[in-house]
């Protein structure tokens, strides 16, 4: 369907309950949630086809179904409709949400990647450049990740900007649509485009980048992170059967050669266990970051 450039998210779920719900033969549920990556439900169905067909062959469960969401209201909505068991999520997301859906993070996709601004050449010379002026890419969905992770004040890979003190200032505009940015940046109607480093590496092949500039570019994290829901992890033991063949199959999907392509296809080279202290490192940036550290998600 897509190409690498286009990292999909997966959650595991299951009909709406307060609990884990289905027959125990009931096929999961598959639905991809990639805040601000390009395509749609339609171009999305042959990639969903050939995992679920993976899954199924890997875990010996009844093939899953599948839907992909690249929009953050479309996601809650379901969320909030539906009790998930597993899924893979945005880094961006999982800190958001992690409290409001009790996520708790399982694998992180490797190799990990950057994100990158660019702007037409010549034109910014400082970050006061940026104050007041739009910024659109698919990164802007998850704004708090920006502004936290990505760049916060004194962030020393942004430093190749000088005066930089933080991207509040910023207009940003989420879009789905990298080409259509990159447009809008030729014609002047924007000041700086916002990309995955895929993106970035997918445009610059493409010839999409002429006299545009890398202005700069963050420090390295996992495209996705697979999680559970609700506490399910609290012990190894209370891992289900079910999570636990869906888990180790996303972990083992690089060395199975006719899964190449579907690894390919997600922008990564596989699954690995989350660095231990890493993910708490990068939650309480998150939270306490500008000042946070009393708020409660």
């Amino acid at each position: 369907m897509i190409k690498p450039c286009c990292f999909f998210l997966v959650t595991f779920f299951f009909p709406s309950c307060g609990e884990k719900c289905g027959a125990a033969d009931e096929a999961p549920c598959l639905v991809i949630i990639q805040p601000g990556r390009p395509g749609s439900p339609k171009t999305a169905e042959g990639f969903l086809s050939r995992l679920g067909d993976y899954l199924a062959r890997s875990t010996k469960l009844p093939k899953p179904s599948l839907s992909y969401q690249n929009k953050p209201a479309d996601a809650l909505s379901m969320l909030e409709r539906t009790l998930p068991d597993l899924g893979i999520v945005s880094l961006g997301f999982y800190l958001e949400y992690h409290e409001r859906f009790g996520l708790k993070p399982v694998l992180e996709a490797y190799p990990l990647k950057k994100y990158v601004l660019v702007a037409s050449e010549g034109n910014l010379k400082t970050a006061a450049d940026l104050d007041g002026k739009l910024v659109m890419g698919g990164p802007l969905y998850e704004l708090n990740f920006v502004r936290r992770i990505l760049f916060p004040p004194g962030e020393k890979t942004a430093a190749a900007l000088p005066g930089w003190k933080g991207t509040d200032a910023w207009l940003p505009r989420p879009t789905t649509k990298v080409s259509a940015a990159l447009y809008q940046l030729g014609k002047g109607r924007v000041e700086a485009v916002l990309l995955h480093e895929s993106q970035y590496k997918s445009m610059k092949t493409l010839g999409r980048l002429k006299k545009v500039e890398k202005v700069m570019e963050s420090s390295y994290y996992p495209p996705a992170v697979i999680v559970a829901f609700r506490g399910a992890l609290e012990s190894a033991e209370a891992v289900s059967e079910e999570q636990r063949l869906l888990i180790n199959a996303m972990e083992k999907i690089s060395t199975v050669k006719d899964a190449g392509e579907i690894v390919q296809q997600m922008g990564c080279k596989g699954f690995r266990k989350i660095r231990p202290g890493w993910m708490g490192e990068i939650e309480k940036k998150y939270h306490f970051e500008r000042g946070e550290k009393n708020e409660k998600k």
